[in-house]
């Protein structure tokens, strides 16, 4: 029976999956985060979702092991990362308010055992309220901002922030499950709900 290995710290890329697999393996990948604006959003989520399964493949010793990688952006006229810090911040939401922006998250699919493998994406549409001020200074005081791309979460304070959306919201928290599910099925006959 193969296990599911997540190469990923994220808390909310963990409390997706979780949902489905109490038996979920995690481990961070060795890779650094750069965003580079030689790229499409499409094309740099994706390298870097392939760079972090590779490097969980190439750090250890697994057997039957399918391993899923992930890496979320926000595109709004350039591609926007997790901000440096609270000023970072501000600024990016500011230049989201009252705006449509796409959220990228690519993955890559790996197995230990198999030479099968997938990379993809899925993008979905965010409509931002129009934000003021006083709104975006409150919340950036929950911290909430600090390792996410486009400065907010929409599972948690930032759903206020946010007027309507257009796509996966699952991708929006960075793990696009539906479709991640069918590839692992069309790919490995693995189904998260076993």
């Amino acid at each position: 029976m193969d296990k599911l290995l997540l190469a990923s710290k994220s808390p909310r890329r963990i409390e997706i999956l979780k949902k489905y697999r109490d038996d979920l393996l995690t481990k961070s990948p060795s890779v650094v985060e750069s965003v580079t604006t030689k790229l499409k959003p499409e094309e740099l989520v994706m390298a870097i979702a392939l760079k972090k399964a590779v490097s969980i493949i190439q750090n250890g010793y697994y057997q039957n092991t399918i391993i899923l990688a992930a890496d979320t952006v926000v595109y709004c006229d350039r591609i926007i990362g997790k901000p440096l810090g609270r000023e970072d911040a501000y600024y990016i939401l500011k230049s989201l308010s009252a705006k449509t922006h796409k959220v990228f998250t690519g993955f890559a699919i790996l197995h230990s055992n198999i030479n099968k493998s997938l990379i993809d994406f899925e993008v979905t549409d965010v409509l931002f309220e129009d934000l003021s001020d006083e709104m975006i200074e409150s919340y950036l005081n929950t911290n909430e901002y600090t390792d996410k791309a486009g400065a907010y979460g929409i599972q948690g304070y930032g759903e206020l922030l946010v007027n309507s959306i257009n796509g996966s919201y699952p991708n929006v928290m960075g793990l696009p499950i539906s479709k991640i599910n069918k590839h692992l099925w069309d790919l490995y006959r693995f189904n998260l709900l076993n």
